[in-house]
């Protein structure tokens, strides 16, 4: 019996019908996807078929500014994290290609000089595209490497049903730099709150975001998401061009269900060169 939507032809209208049935659309496209031998990413059925409960679990943001961040943030863990995780350098290539388009055709669809019916669904095909990639990729990691942080980064959660919720806290982050070394910086952190040099109940990880030279960061926009850390360490490598140059950094708590804390005061330090 063949599933509902052939692979063969790549893409499918998922915009009609009830939220369920383009849920389940969504659900039997990347099916097919997972059962063809994909080549190009080096699948083969048999590891899809253990690998996809795990991937169905990763959950993306709902609302498309929220899922636009969700995108940086994780293609920027994974650039960093590829090794670690095992995957594979083209597969980390694939990922890059499809959100280098997502950058430019996502502001075209939702600007309203440029916003088109043409924009629109390009920016749908992104997305979607994102999505597949995205899942294949979390189902190829094993479950064994898989960190708190990498969970939290991924909003994949750990198997074995609900857990009872804890809330966000009203605390931030405070960073303090250590810019001594040359090229290299390593950022302490502790709880507003308590003072500790942990993260705090409620939450499991870490946010670093930063900006390199120019005036401070006014909007979250101006920054660069580069990590997460569950530690209270954080170290950050710079470019012999860095030299000099004035970073600033901003952070934020993390939970397990992806929902974000309040934005650190921000705190800043020169290069070494």
């Amino acid at each position: 019996m063949g599933l509902p939507f052939d692979s063969s032809e790549g893409t499918t209208d998922s915009s009609e019908g009830t939220p369920d049935e383009r849920k389940k659309m969504e659900g039997y496209k990347l099916r097919s996807l997972i059962l063809k031998d994909f080549r190009g990413f080096g699948y083969n059925c048999q590891a899809h078929l253990l690998t996809f409960k795990l991937i169905t679990m990763a959950k993306f943001p709902d609302k498309e500014a929220s899922l636009s961040i969700y995108f940086q943030v994780v293609v920027a863990y994974i650039i960093l994290n590829f090794a670690r995780l095992s995957i594979t350098p083209a597969n980390k290539t694939l990922l890059t290609d499809e959100y280098a388009l997502w950058v430019v055709d996502y502001p075209l669809a939702i600007t309203a000089t440029t916003k088109t019916t043409t924009t629109v669904a390009t920016k749908d095909k992104d997305e979607g595209q994102m999505k597949i990639i995205l899942r294949s990729i979390y189902g190829d990691i094993p479950e064994s490497v898989l960190t708190q942080t990498d969970r939290d980064t991924f909003n994949i959660p750990v198997q074995g049903g609900p857990h009872p919720h804890v809330p966000m806290p009203d605390s931030t982050p405070i960073g303090k730099v250590d810019a001594g070394a040359r090229l290299h910086q390593v950022i302490t952190l502790s709880d507003s709150a308590s003072g500790k040099h942990a993260h705090p109940d409620g939450t499991s990880a870490c946010e670093v975001w930063q900006k390199i030279g120019g005036p401070p960061p006014v909007l979250a926009s101006d920054l660069t998401y580069i990590g997460s850390t569950s530690n209270a360490v954080f170290a950050t490598d710079f470019p012999g061009t860095d030299a000099g140059l004035m970073v600033y950094y901003w952070m934020r708590w993390v939970n397990s269900r992806n929902e974000k804390g309040g934005w650190s005061p921000v705190f800043s330090a020169n290069v070494q060169g």
